[in-house]
């Protein structure tokens, strides 16, 4: 009861510090693998000069800075529950490497690297109640005003090169506004730059100091900065702080692999041997499980398995990409009812057949990729025009009187024919009735 309510209490002040009001990771998991007294379960101690915490250590610009009382008041929340790190090290292995090194290719600190630790815990499939999503953490306006593409089939805030590439863009905007002043970036990031601007204004106008430590900023950023140094300093010496922070290997994890365009993510995971699951949480960006239409078009496997996938796509025929149902348009059909059927989107349905409008044609075909479905069912539904009679409307027909005298329910009436229950039924016009 003593250590529930301790996570409790740590849960409701590191939430409090986010740059939303909560992310979307489940922090209870911090904690399975304690023992019973509370001691966390060691891991093996990894090799300093292949350790990536290592190279962290050797490039960390704030050390001073971590003997603030702020600082220091972190520190002290994190010892209480050392398996936070743990998880960390575990969540940030696949990514770690690359975003280190973007953030050293830019001679940046590395506490920058440490940021996603405080927004997300290097969860890609973070999303808070702010609607912020990835590793950085983005809110959909943002994300559009720095050119992040969002849509139907991808959002680049969870593609961990997109979000990174953006993010760490933005934070050299920042820096530069700030001149060159980290602390006051890092409080930018959380608050906005204006936010952060007015309170320089405000003590300037006062005679006051201009240091981000003598700032009045909001709540969350007066918690948030200190947060970034606290980690950096449990990183910067997990010993002294009662931290086991398990080693990550100084490697790439993954390569980018060209795909060449649209393909079924299922397809790709087969011909890399690389479990599904895996593949997903490398390239969270994906919406559904084919690629974007419009990309990008390329992905991230393990290390190991990229020359593999390389060659298998190389060989890859374009009809074996994707399942497509071939669906030719009839009288009555529109792309909305049409997207209602197979289950996808008009957006999806527009971008798959390059149509600059809703406006379809009878007589005409539509590919419409395959979601959800398996593909023996996706050859079911395509084959559906064959397993149906044609009732043509008459006069005073409702849909009851025709379910009724097809004994067929209304619900299945609708949904075989892609209509809601307000939809109008035109005399002369037909719906179809489904066989057995």
């Amino acid at each position: 009861m003593q250590a529930k309510s301790f996570l409790a209490i740590f849960l409701v002040i590191f939430l409090a510090g986010c740059k939303t009001s909560a992310v979307n990771t489940s922090y209870n998991s911090n904690y399975e693998n304690y023992e019973k007294n509370g001691v966390a379960i060691q891991a093996d101690a990894a090799n300093a000069d292949n350790n990536l915490w290592q190279l962290t250590r050797n490039n960390l610009q704030f050390v001073d800075d971590y003997s603030q009382a702020r600082v220091v008041k972190e520190i002290n929340y994190y010892n209480r529950y050392p398996l936070h790190m743990t998880k960390v090290s575990k969540q940030a292995s696949p990514y770690y490497y690359y975003v280190l090194q973007e953030v050293l290719k830019r001679d940046f600190p590395a506490e920058v690297a440490l940021l996603p630790v405080i927004e997300s815990l290097y969860n890609p499939n973070a999303y808070s109640q702010g609607k912020a999503s990835g590793i950085w953490q983005f809110i959909p306006s943002t994300a559009t005003y720095l050119g992040i593409e969002i849509n139907d089939w991808y959002d680049g805030r969870r593609d961990v090169i997109t979000s990174t590439k953006t993010a760490l863009d933005y934070l050299a905007s920042l820096n530069k506004r700030f001149d060159g002043d980290w602390m006051l970036t890092f409080a930018a990031y959380n608050s906005g730059g204006g936010t952060v601007s007015k309170a320089i204004r405000k003590n300037r106008e006062k005679g006051l100091a201009t240091d981000y430590w003598s700032l009045k900023l909001p709540k969350e950023t007066t918690h948030y900065v200190p947060r970034i140094l606290a980690i950096a300093a449990l990183v910067n010496d997990p010993g002294k702080h009662n931290i086991e922070l398990p080693g990550i290997a100084n490697a790439p994890y993954f390569e980018v692999v060209d795909l060449g365009g649209q393909i079924d993510l299922s397809k790709v995971a087969k011909m890399a041997r690389v479990d599904k699951s895996k593949l997903q949480l490398l390239n969270s960006g994906f919406n559904r499980n084919v690629s974007a239409p419009n990309g990008p078009h390329r992905i991230l496997v393990p290390k190991q398995n990229a020359d593999r996938l390389t060659l298998a796509l190389s060989t890859l025929d374009r009809s074996e990409r994707l399942n497509w149902i071939h669906y030719k348009i009839k009288s009555g059909d529109s792309l909305g009812i049409i997207a209602q059927r197979y289950g996808a989107s008009v957006r999806m349905i527009k971008d798959t057949n390059t149509l600059s409008s809703s406006k379809i044609r009878v007589g005409k075909t539509l590919l419409i990729p395959v979601l959800k479905t398996t593909e023996t069912y996706a050859k079911q539904l395509a084959s559906r025009s064959r397993a149906h009679k044609i009732h043509t409307i008459n006069s005073g027909d409702t849909v009851w009187d025709i379910a009724k005298k097809h004994k067929l329910s209304v619900k299945e009436i609708l949904a075989y024919n892609g209509l809601s229950k307000s939809s109008t039924l035109r005399v002369g016009g037909s719906i179809k009735i489904p066989r057995g």
